[in-house]
Order: C-alpha cells, then sequence, then structure tokens
C-alpha cells in the first residue's frame, strides 16, 4: 500500500496532546498513521487535497444489527414489542445465508456512507453456521472494521431463544473464533449473548463462561423495560460473578443508580442507543447522563435500521438534546430556567468516537487521531452553506452534518469513500443484491399486507 498524504485539513485529533490543528496534513503509511502535521513531505505519497474538509477519527457503531440492511423502516411505526413481532419473528426465519450476506454488505456499506469505520454487529442472524459465514464474509467484503458478535440463532425459534431460554450458546462460535484467531485482524469476534433478561441464570452463566473461554468480549441487551425488574439483571450479574471489563451493555435506559455503579465498579461499558431508546418505548431518556455521573463514559448505537437511522450524527444530536433535556427538567418544573448547560458538542462526538473505541478494547488502535494508531478517519466538506462559516467545527458538524457531508473514509489506511461515493465495485454489487434479497424477503414474509401496499415487492 503506497504511502498517502491527506493535505491542509482542519484536524480534529481528539487526542488530549495534540488537539486540534487548524491546518495539518496526516500521513499514513501501510494503513497507520505516521504523522500530523504541516507541510509533510510527500514526494514519495500520493497525496488527497483535503483543503475545505475537517478530519475526525472514524465513527464507531457500538451496537448495531447489521444484517437488517434490507429492511430499513419496517419497525418504524412499533414499540419494542411490536418489533419483536414484525422484525423477529416476522422476518428473522426468512433468511437464507445469501440473504444474511446480502443484508449485511448493505448495511455495512450505510455505515461507511455515513462515516463510521468501526461497527459492533450484534448478530442473531445465525440460524445456521452456513449464516454465521455468511455474514463474516460480507464484513470482510465491505471494508469496513467489525466486531461480529455471535449471537443466538433466533430464527430458530424467537421463544426458545429469547425467553426464559435453557438453550445454550451454540457450539459453532469455536469454529469461528479459531477462523477469527487474530485480534488485530480488521475484522474480529465476540459473542452476542442473551444474558438474565432472556435467558435462565444458568443458561447465562454458561454462555458468559464460554466467551471467557474464548478470550472475546460480550454483549447483551440490558435495561430492557419489562425485563429489568424482573430478572434482576446486574443483581443476577453480579451474584454469579460474571460482571466484567469485557462486558457491554447495550440500551440501560432502565438502570437504576445501582446498577450503574456495579457496572462502572466492574468496569463494564454502556451503549445507548437514542432513538430506538426513545421512540420504541424502552425509557423515557437515554442512560447517557447517569451513566456518566456514575464515571461511564457511554459509546453510542443505532441498534437497528428497521426502526431508526443509519448514522450516528443523528443519534449525537438526539443524546445531547434529550440529556439536557432530562438534567434541566427538575429546575424548569420549579420555574428556573438553568443559566447554562453542561453536555456539549464535543462530549458526544467523543462518545462515538473515543469512547467506542474503548468499549471494545480498541482505545490503542482507534478512537483518536495520533502517529502510531490505524489509519481509520473521515473528512468532512464543511464548504457546503448549512456548514459555513465554520465558526466551531465540532458544534457546527455535530448540529448539522449528515452521511451527505462525508466526502472521505479510511479503514485501516484503505478509502473506501472518495469525493462523496463509496469506492469500487463492492457498492454496485451490493445494491443489486439486496434489492434481489428484499424482494425474496418481502415475498415471503407477506408483508405487503402487514405494511401496507407500499412494502410491495
Amino acid at each position: 500500500m503506497p504511502a498517502l498524504i491527506l493535505r491542509n485539513a482542519h484536524v480534529v485529533t481528539l487526542d488530549d496532546r495534540l488537539g486540534d490543528l487548524a491546518r495539518a496534513d496526516i500521513r499514513i503509511d501501510d494503513g497507520t498513521i505516521t504523522a500530523i502535521g504541516p507541510d509533510l513531505d510527500s514526494t514519495d505519497a500520493t497525496v488527497i487535497d483535503a483543503t475545505g474538509k475537517v478530519a475526525l477519527p472514524g465513527l464507531v457503531d457500538s451496537h448495531r444489527h447489521v444484517w437488517q440492511g434490507a429492511i430499513g423502516g419496517a419497525g418504524g411505526k412499533v414499540s419494542l414489542g411490536g418489533y419483536f413481532g414484525v422484525v423477529l419473528a416476522g422476518l428473522l426465519d426468512k433468511y437464507e445465508p445469501e440473504d444474511v450476506y446480502a443484508g449485511v454488505l448493505w448495511g455495512a456499506l450505510q455505515a461507511i456512507n455515513a462515516g463510521i469505520t468501526t461497527v459492533a454487529d450484534w448478530s442473531h442472524i445465525v440460524t445456521s453456521p452456513a449464516h454465521a459465514d455468511e455474514n463474516v464474509r460480507a464484513l470482510r467484503d465491505s471494508g469496513i472494521r467489525g466486531l461480529f458478535l455471535y449471537g443466538p440463532p433466533v430464527g430458530q425459534g424467537v421463544l426458545r431463544w429469547f425467553h426464559e431460554s435453557t438453550e445454550r450458546h451454540p457450539d459453532d462460535v469455536r469454529r469461528i473464533r479459531a477462523e477469527l484467531a487474530d485480534d488485530n485482524a480488521r475484522v474480529t469476534m465476540g459473542l452476542a449473548l442473551r444474558g438474565p433478561e432472556f435467558s435462565t441464570p444458568e443458561t447465562t452463566a454458561y454462555d458468559f463462561h464460554l466467551a471467557r473461554e474464548l478470550d472475546v468480549p460480550i454483549s447483551i441487551h440490558s435495561g430492557i423495560p419489562g425485563y429489568l425488574r424482573r430478572y434482576r439483571t446486574i443483581e443476577t450479574l453480579d451474584r454469579l460473578r460474571l460482571l466484567g471489563p469485557d462486558v457491554h451493555h447495550a440500551h440501560g435506559a432502565q438502570f437504576d443508580d445501582t446498577d450503574l455503579a456495579r457496572i462502572a465498579a466492574t468496569g463494564g461499558a454502556v451503549t445507548p442507543c437514542p432513538t430506538v431508546d426513545m421512540s420504541m418505548a424502552m425509557g423515557t431518556f437515554p442512560v447517557t447522563g447517569r451513566a456518566l455521573a456514575h464515571g461511564l463514559v457511554p459509546a453510542l448505537g443505532t441498534d437497528t435500521s428497521a426502526g431508526a437511522g443509519t448514522d450516528l450524527f443523528s443519534e449525537m444530536r438526539l443524546a445531547l438534546a434529550a440529556e439536557r433535556g432530562r438534567a434541566n427538567a427538575a429546575a424548569l418544573a420549579r420555574d428556573e430556567p438553568p443559566a447554562t448547560v453542561d453536555l456539549d458538542h464535543r462530549d458526544v462526538l467523543r462518545f462515538a468516537t473515543v469512547a467506542g473505541a474503548a468499549a471494545w478494547g480498541l482505545e490503542e488502535r482507534i478512537g483518536t487521531l495520533r502517529p502510531g494508531k490505524r489509519a481509520d478517519l473521515i473528512l468532512i466538506d464543511v464548504t457546503r452553506p448549512h456548514l459555513a462559516p465554520l465558526n466551531d467545527p465540532i458544534t457546527t458538524i455535530v448540529l448539522n452534518a449528515g452521511p451527505r457531508d462525508v466526502d472521505t473514509v479510511l479503514v485501516d489506511g484503505a478509502i473506501v469513500k472518495r469525493d462523496g461515493r463509496l469506492v469500487g465495485p463492492v457498492a454496485d454489487r451490493a445494491r443489486q443484491l439486496i434489492e434481489e434479497s428484499r424482494r425474496r424477503l418481502f415475498t415471503r414474509a407477506n408483508l405487503a399486507e402487514v405494511l401496507g401496499p407500499s412494502w410491495s415487492a
């Protein structure tokens, strides 16, 4: 891979030592950032003119069901319970391995298009080993940095796997772990487990011990209304001595202070998914500010394209607005409008970068821009009217940017989006595959009858 220099960008490193650089170059050699500074020597490098662009660390989506690339909007009108019916019970078992490949490939490209360079792929589409293989192949082919979180085979039956389940996690994870043995590769592995809210304590203990035997991170859906109190999630994990720094909690909107204190004390991580947490009635507000109060810096996730968007810019805006609304509610109820606000735009950008990397143990490789880290970064075109004038780059981008403003995306030093377009023939092939898969899935599931004529194949 030839050396690459991004020339004359406004560089937001999010590195505490380097800070922000109003005009700087970024040099990349063999996928690694080797220098950041003005006027770097480019005699042996390919140069990309980044004038009028802001360079940021690539965004990290810490909780996403990537396989749902073909079914965007299918769960947009429902609560969590309705999502279970429409998506998990109504669609998931209709997926053949070829549909998994198409959905994951398109979902990963949607993420890249939006400036997401790393995705934690909570995959419960692994109905068979062949489904798992196609999921991994699609992540690799897309060019994204991915954590394939091998989940339960829910396509074999939602109630069997998601209601007080006694089914142990599939043993096929050992095969995939052997395939994804290099923890420094672009696509690595973890386990997407059900936890106490969806499986018995005995099953949870088995699954967690399996993950630790394989030495991979763990992700569970936690703090779900109707489940957390009934199954005493954090209390159960604590009693079983299963909490730890390798445990990642998605959502957590219903956690109380005791729950958050236990997670913080054991080094765990939390990822609110603001759109889904609020629109699918998972909680009044995301857990963002209450997590911060306990020393837990939250990551951010989009969760499901069936009921949310595909980008983290929207999630950052919603996280900021929702937390300010929650934090200010008591004062406003007393008719005492606050003079200041706490959480700011840089904070939520760090949730989507620094905290996301830390949640998955990747902080030494990605999350900030500095020499020695992998070249996962994005260029935002700030010459467009809605992003100019650039009085404060971070505030302007968090308030106004979206996928259309992501000009360039690099993952591991490879260019996967350039001049606002996804790079390579995989994008054109992915569009054809996803349309073919959509027609097959909607026919099998009779979606037109459920969701109306606009969903007809």
